[in-house]
């Protein structure tokens, strides 16, 4: 009785499953999710015991919208969700019209991979450059107009609720600062203002609990002192570390500069970006730069920005 109706939502969900596909395997080079979505087209696709009664029924030429022109994708995002809206909605159909519960079991499961899939692209890039960390929402703004790669809001004097007022007010330039926006330690301000993710220490929750707190479409930058320190915050998922501080600096009282041996591990051991940090500016960056690390950090030396930007073999940028 409703073989046409079977027929053209397991089509559908067979096709937009496809165009999940490619992209995973093409494009995010992911085996595992691919595998995913090649082993649910195939449950889909043979879930049924009457097609050839659904293939004889299939009438193209009577289907209202047989030929209708795709609708134009402004962005891969935008690409699979409208994807995966296809195929939840044509499983919900096949569940509704079958009662079978292969096409609820199958949906769920689609739920479950547009948010590991959709997330995982809404996650910010990290860029090579300055990483520029300050208690004055002027100074991050301007940083990002001089072309800095990152941004921390940090203030570990003020009242929590003076920090929130920042970070509020940092976020209302979000259309203008095309690069990310991290807040220091407030794990609970960062989700709050939507920043882009959060800086801790070593004495903060661990990166696993923060993960959870903030999905993974957001970044998690952990302070390291050794490589020991530096391979544990990889392995928990941090998405990058600081490397110091390299020498000493007033913004980490009472704690003696590491030294250039772990920066000059780092690029050889650690697989996710490091940001070379602790009392950098003009007169020693040199130092620095010989090792090529991906970010370098500055607090106190936001005038030297661009000394230390060509010293890294970056063109300073005017936004």
């Amino acid at each position: 009785m409703y073989a046409q109706i079977i027929d053209a939502n397991i089509n559908r969900v067979a096709e937009g499953l496809r165009v999940i596909e490619e992209y995973a395997r093409f494009v995010a080079n992911n085996a595992g999710v691919t595998d995913r979505l090649v082993q649910l087209r195939h449950q889909v696709s043979q879930s049924t015991s009457n097609w050839p009664d659904q293939l004889n029924r299939r009438n193209v030429d009577g289907d209202a919208r047989a030929q209708e022109p795709p609708a134009p994708r402004k962005s891969v995002i935008a690409l699979l969700r409208a994807n995966f809206k296809r195929v939840t909605e044509g499983l919900r159909v096949l569940e509704e019209y079958t009662g079978d519960s292969t096409y609820n079991v199958a949906r769920y499961a689609v739920y479950q991979l547009e948010k590991e899939m959709v997330l995982t692209l809404l996650k910010p890039s990290v860029g090579r450059g300055v990483y520029v960390i300050s208690h004055s929402v002027d100074v991050l703004v301007d940083a990002s107009r001089r072309g800095a790669a990152l941004i921390q809001l940090r203030d570990k004097s003020a009242s929590k609720s003076d920090i929130y007022r920042r970070a509020v007010e940092l976020m209302t330039y979000r259309d203008a600062i095309s690069i990310p926006i991290i807040i220091n330690d407030h794990i609970d301000i960062a989700i709050a203002v939507g920043a882009d993710g959060v800086h801790s220490g070593q004495d903060e929750m661990p990166i696993e609990i923060q993960r959870d707190l903030l999905g993974p479409h957001k970044l998690i930058g952990r302070t390291t002192h050794s490589m020991a320190e530096g391979q544990i915050a990889q392995s928990a998922g941090a998405d990058y570390v600081s490397v110091g501080p390299i020498w000493e600096t007033p913004s980490k009282p009472g704690r003696q500069g590491i030294g250039l041996d772990y920066l000059s591990q780092a690029n050889r051991l650690l697989t996710i970006p490091f940001v070379a940090i602790g009392g950098v500016d003009e007169s020693n960056v040199a130092a620095l730069a010989r090792f090529n690390p991906p970010l370098i950090g500055i607090i106190r030396a936001m005038d030297q920005l661009e000394v230390i930007q060509a010293a890294m073999g970056i063109d300073s940028v005017s936004h």
